[in-house]
């Protein structure tokens, strides 16, 4: 299918660049609306059950042997019941591309491109991941390591010209409202992007070194968790957690307030940077998992005449998947987790359970 490799560094980097994504901006809001002052730490819960799927994941791709998710399917459970599997698989990697894309939409006609097309927005988008899609694997993981000194600066950069604003009054009273909503909150975090992580299964097989690979994916996740965290605690500090619930971009909100010496303003671009680095690797790996995926799901040779197809669906489901962003947070909030919850853990089990009983077959076997 594709020989290209990548080192467990640049997977590190992907998993990085994967978990903070689109979550960089979405994830304070919702996850302040319910555990409110205590959101700093639903998130750090969050970062210990990822964990736990890190580990989970990890024993998957070990036993896999070298197979991505769809093919260990087919290979454990036969080629239909297999396939049977692997469609549920199939259809979640591709349903949240799309929706990925569409963040990066409503993102730009709302905040910086309000004149612009939805639909331009779109596909001047996915030009550049079809045509990173294309080029495969191994110039995406480089390209990783190329963008992450960036994303670390600018975000460095975030950090440091905010800290005048800080209030640590903020995260007063400590579990005000006791544990369940700081707990429920947990769940947005776990759904989106920890539980979306299955995807990187896709792309495992293709990282040399399974050890090191193994550890890549749980520090990248533990970095990736820690932004994250970093973010949520900053909207707050900064916003109150009043505020950060009121705006659909909180973090994007914090660059707007950014005043340095009382001429140096308007720094909310950098936040837009940030974002679109983060949100294009992960629509990319998702993109690329999509193909691939069902490229074996087809038994072709080749992914890459699918690229262009499934790109053209891409954009018209990112269109047509929710008229408005009340919607697509409603959505997330009622449905998306179970969705997630049954793709990125039940359907996981499922597979571990059946390359645990091949193993042990063939043993008694030798």
């Amino acid at each position: 299918m594709d020989n290209q490799t990548i080192s467990p560094r640049q997977f590190m980097f992907l998993v990085i660049f994967f978990t903070i994504g689109s979550s960089i901006l979405i994830v304070p809001g919702p996850v302040t609306a319910q555990a409110k002052q205590d959101s700093w730490m639903s998130i750090i819960l969050s970062i210990v059950i990822g964990m736990g799927l890190i580990v989970l994941y990890n024993k998957i791709g070990e036993l896999s042997a070298g197979k991505t998710f769809i093919e260990a399917f087919n290979d454990v459970f036969g080629n239909w019941v297999g396939r049977i599997f692997s469609s549920f698989y199939l259809v979640f990697v591709y349903i949240l591309a799309a929706l990925v894309l569409r963040n990066i939409g409503d993102f730009m006609t709302s905040q910086i491109m309000p004149e612009t097309p939805l639909q331009f927005t779109h596909i001047l988008f996915f030009v550049v991941v079809l045509g990173g899609t294309l080029l495969g694997i191994e110039v995406i993981g480089r390209s990783s390591e190329i963008f992450m000194p960036w994303m670390i600066l600018l975000l460095l950069f975030l950090f440091l010209f905010s800290s005048p604003q800080i209030s640590m009054d903020n995260f007063k009273p400590i579990l005000g409202d006791g544990l369940p909503p700081m707990l429920s909150a947990s769940k947005v975090m776990v759904s989106s992007p920890i539980l979306e992580m299955v995807a990187l299964l896709m792309i495992f097989p293709y990282v040399k070194e399974l050890k090191q690979t193994k550890k890549g994916w749980i520090i990248g996740g533990v970095i990736g968790g820690s932004v994250l965290l970093g973010i949520t605690s900053l909207c707050i500090l900064v916003l109150g957690s009043d505020l950060t619930i009121m705006n659909t971009y909180p973090t994007y909100r914090i660059g707007e307030k950014i005043s340095v010496a009382g001429f140096l303003e308007g720094l909310e671009i950098f936040i837009a940077i940030i974002w679109m680095m983060t949100i294009f690797f992960k629509l990319i790996v998702l993109y690329y998992a999509s193909t691939v995926g069902f490229a074996q799901f087809l038994s072709l040779d080749d992914y890459r005449p699918l690229v262009l197809p499934l790109g053209m669906g891409t954009i018209i489901l990112s269109i047509i998947s929710y008229p408005d962003v009340a919607y697509f947070e409603s959505f997330v909030g009622e449905i998306w987790f179970s969705y997630a919850l049954s793709i990125g853990f039940i359907l996981p089990l499922i597979l571990l359970a059946g390359l645990l009983i091949k193993k042990k077959i063939k043993q008694k076997g030798a």
